[in-house]
C-alpha cells in the first residue's frame, strides 16, 4: 500500500490545484450572474431548484463532502449510480432533461432577453463541469489508493463529462458574447463533437483551393487523364466519320460511273481470221456495269511471276507488282491492259492490248491469256521470248464495255476461240462474288485440244449451280468428244437458254461467228439492244521496218496519197494499207494499242478525203461528227490528209 502513496499524493495535489482554479473562475462568474441563487445554493446544495441548472444538466450530481465511492453510506448515490438511474428512467419513458444546444438550435436570432438566458445556462453548465472535474479527480485519487479499477474507470468518465460540460458552456458563452447566430453556434459545437470540422492545414504547408499539394497533384493527374481520354475519343470519332464518308463516296462513284463492255485482243493471220481474236468494242453499251476508277489508270512496270500452258498454242502470263504489294490499279471483268514492248527489228516500241482474263477480285496479280499466231509479231514474242522474272511495261486498265452483273438477274455469254478470255474474267468474277443471277455460258471451238480453261470451267460449274455451260466442237470427228458438235444453231441456243427473248447476250469471237449468232438471237426474239457484240477485226501483220517510197505527184494504179499535216510528210498507201500502216513507215507518231478498232487510242482527225473503216467502235458519236477516224482501220478511198 505504501508504494501507492507517492502517486496518491500527486493525484491529490493535482486535483486540488485544478479544482481550485476551475471553481474560482466559474464561481466568480456565476456569482456575478446570480448572487442570490448562488448563495442560496451554497446552503442547500442537495435541494437546488434553479431551473437554469436543472434544465441543463445531464451529468452526475455532485457528491457531498465526505461521501464518495470509498465505502461509506453517502456514496450509495455516487455519479455512477446517478447516471445509471438517469438512463434507466429514460428507458422507462421519462423525458430526457433539455440541453443547452437544443435550445440554441430552436433560436433563429437572439433577443437581449434570450441572450441573457443563454449566458445564465452556459455559466451553470461551466459550474457543473467544474464540480464534476473536482469530484472525478477526488474519486480517482481514492480509487488509485485502493487499486479499485472499476472506481477508477467511473472517476475517469466523470472527469470526461466534466470537461465536456465545461467546454460546451464556455463555447456558448464566447459565441454569444461575440454576437454569433445561436443556431450556427450549436451546429459548430455539434460538428466539433462529431469530428466533422475541417482540420487546419499544418504550419508551413501551402494549399490550393483548400487542398494540400499531394491532393492538388492527384487532381492534376486526373484532369490530364480526362483531357487525354476526351481527345482520343474525339479522334476516333473523327476517324470513323472519315471512313464512313470514304465508303459512301466510293459507293456513289461505283453506282454512277459510265458503262463498259467485254473486250479482248489477239493477233491473227489474215488467212485464218475465224480463229483469230483481237480486242474490239461492242456497238451497244453494256447493261448494268460500272467503271473502275478508285485507283485510276496505271502506267509502269510489272513483273512476270508465272506462265501457264493452257493448250498447245495458248499461254497465260501472270503479272504482279515488283514490290510484292497489291497491283496498283483496279479493273472490271473484261477490261484490257496495253503492253509496250521493245522487239528486235523495230525502231520504235510496239504496243499491243490483251484482255485481262483473271477476276478483279484477285488483288495481287492479273493474268492475260494469249494465243500464238504464226504471223503475229507480239504474240510470238510473248510466247517465245518472255520468261518468268521479266519486267514488262504496261498501261491499265482500258476498255469501256464489260459485264459485272450489276442490275441484271441473268446473262448469256457466247464466245468462240480466244474470245473466251473476256467471258472467263466475267465468269470468274461472278462466281467468286456469288452473284445471284443465272449465267449461260456457250463456247465454240475446233477440238478438245483447243478447249481453253476446260478443267476450270468444269470445276466452277460443279460448285455453282447457277452457272450453265454448253460447249460445242466444230472439228470433233475422230476425237473422243461426246458433246454437241458444229457451230451453234438457233435450236441449240433456244433449248439451252430458257425464255431467251428476255435475256441479254454478250458475244465475243471471230466476225463470221458473231454475225451468225446475232442473227439467230434476233430470230429468237431477243431485241437488238440486248445483244452486245465485240467487233473482232483481224489484227493486221506488223509492217516491215522499212520505210515506203515517198509519194510523187501522180498516183500509181490504186495507190492513194496520204499526207500528215503536222509532220509535213506524205506517202502512198497500198490497196490494203491503213493510215496507221503508212504512218509507221514514215515514223509519224500516232498513238495506238489494239490495232482492231477497239480502244480508240489511234483516232486522228481527217482533214481531207474519204476512207473506209470496217470497225469504228472505238469512236464516240461526237468523234464521228467532228470528223475523226481510226488510223488502224482507215483504208484510203482517195487522196487523204490527216492531222498527225
Amino acid at each position: 500500500m505504501s508504494m501507492w502513496w507517492p502517486h496518491t499524493s500527486f493525484f491529490l495535489r493535482y486535483a486540488v490545484i485544478l479544482n481550485v482554479m476551475l471553481l474560482f473562475a466559474t464561481t466568480s462568474s456565476y456569482a456575478q450572474q446570480q448572487p442570490e441563487d448562488s448563495e442560496h445554493a451554497s446552503h442547500h446544495p442537495e435541494a437546488t431548484n434553479d431551473p437554469t441548472v436543472n434544465a441543463n444538466t445531464d451529468v452526475l450530481p455532485t457528491a457531498t463532502q465526505g461521501k464518495g465511492p470509498l465505502g461509506n453510506a453517502g456514496a450509495m448515490m455516487g455519479p455512477g449510480m446517478a447516471k445509471g438511474m438517469d438512463k434507466m428512467m429514460e428507458k422507462m419513458g421519462a423525458p430526457k432533461p433539455k440541453d443547452l444546444y437544443p435550445t440554441l438550435m430552436r433560436m433563429h436570432s437572439a433577443t437581449p432577453e434570450q441572450r441573457e438566458t443563454v449566458l445564465i445556462k452556459a455559466t451553470a453548465r461551466m459550474q457543473q463541469g467544474s464540480e464534476q472535474l473536482a469530484t472525478g479527480f477526488d474519486w480517482l485519487a481514492r480509487a488509485a489508493a485502493t487499486d479499485d479499477y472499476s472506481q477508477m474507470q467511473m472517476a475517469v468518465e466523470t472527469v470526461k463529462e466534466g470537461i465536456a460540460h465545461f467546454d460546451s458552456g464556455l463555447a456558448a458563452k464566447r459565441a454569444i458574447q461575440d454576437g454569433q447566430e445561436p443556431r450556427r453556434v450549436a451546429l459548430t459545437w455539434f460538428k466539433s463533437q462529431m469530428n466533422l470540422l475541417p482540420s487546419a492545414p499544418e504550419k508551413g504547408t501551402s494549399t490550393l483551393f483548400g487542398m494540400t499539394p499531394f491532393h492538388s497533384a492527384v487532381m492534376l493527374v486526373l484532369l490530364i487523364f480526362t483531357i487525354v481520354m476526351v481527345y482520343v475519343y474525339g479522334f476516333k470519332m473523327r476517324r470513323a466519320a472519315a471512313l464512313l464518308e470514304e465508303l459512301k463516296s466510293t459507293d456513289t462513284a461505283s453506282t454512277s460511273a459510265p458503262t463498259t463492255k467485254v473486250s479482248s485482243v489477239v493477233e491473227s493471220n489474215p488467212a485464218a481470221q475465224q480463229h483469230a481474236s483481237a480486242p474490239a468494242q461492242s456497238s451497244e453499251p453494256a447493261l448494268s456495269s460500272t467503271a473502275s476508277s478508285r485507283k485510276g489508270t496505271f502506267s509502269g512496270d510489272m513483273v512476270v511471276t508465272a506462265i501457264f500452258n493452257e493448250t498447245h498454242d495458248v499461254k497465260t502470263l501472270r503479272l504482279a507488282s515488283p514490290d510484292g504489294q497489291t497491283i496498283p490499279f483496279d479493273f472490271e471483268p473484261g477490261q484490257f491492259v496495253t503492253f509496250t514492248l521493245n522487239i528486235d527489228g523495230f525502231e520504235k516500241p510496239v504496243k499491243r492490248s490483251y484482255t485481262i482474263a483473271s477476276s478483279p477480285t484477285e488483288q495481287y496479280y492479273f493474268e492475260v491469256t494469249i494465243k500464238r499466231e504464226e504471223f503475229g509479231v507480239v504474240s510470238r514474242y510473248m510466247h517465245d521470248a518472255v520468261e518468268v522474272g521479266n519486267t514488262l511495261s504496261i498501261k491499265a486498265p482500258g476498255g469501256k464495255f464489260y459485264f459485272n452483273g450489276h442490275g441484271s438477274n441473268s446473262v448469256v455469254l457466247i464466245s468462240g476461240g480466244v474470245g473466251i478470255t473476256p467471258m472467263m474474267s466475267a465468269v470468274r468474277y461472278l462466281t467468286t462474288t456469288c452473284w445471284d443471277g443465272d449465267i449461260y455460258f456457250l463456247f465454240c471451238t475446233r477440238t478438245s485440244n483447243d478447249f481453253i480453261f476446260e478443267q476450270e470451267l468444269k470445276y466452277l460449274q460443279a460448285r455453282h449451280p447457277r452457272l450453265k455451260v454448253l460447249v460445242s466442237m466444230t472439228q470433233a470427228e475422230g476425237t473422243s468428244w461426246m458433246g454437241p458438235q458444229g457451230r451453234f444453231s438457233s435450236a441449240m441456243i433456244n433449248e439451252f437458254v430458257p425464255d431467251i427473248a428476255s435475256k441479254t447476250a454478250h458475244i465475243c469471237g471471230p466476225p463470221a461467228m458473231m454475225d451468225a449468232t446475232k442473227k439467230m438471237l434476233a430470230e429468237l426474239g431477243m431485241p437488238n439492244t440486248h445483244i452486245k457484240t465485240e467487233a473482232f477485226g483481224a489484227a493486221k501483220p506488223e509492217p516491215a521496218p522499212v520505210k515506203p517510197q515517198l509519194a510523187t505527184n501522180t498516183n500509181a494504179g490504186d495507190n492513194r496519197q496520204v499526207r500528215f499535216s503536222l509532220s509535213d510528210v506524205e506517202a502512198h498507201a497500198g490497196p490494203d494499207e491503213t493510215v496507221l500502216d503508212v504512218a509507221d513507215g514514215l515514223d509519224v507518231d500516232i498513238e495506238n494499242s489494239c490495232r482492231a478498232g477497239s480502244c480508240g487510242s489511234c483516232k486522228v482527225k481527217l482533214l481531207r478525203g474519204d476512207v473506209d473503216m470496217e470497225v469504228d467502235d472505238g469512236l464516240e458519236p461526237e468523234d464521228k461528227l467532228s470528223g475523226y477516224i481510226l488510223a488502224c482501220q482507215a483504208i484510203p478511198k482517195s487522196d487523204v490528209e490527216v492531222e498527225a
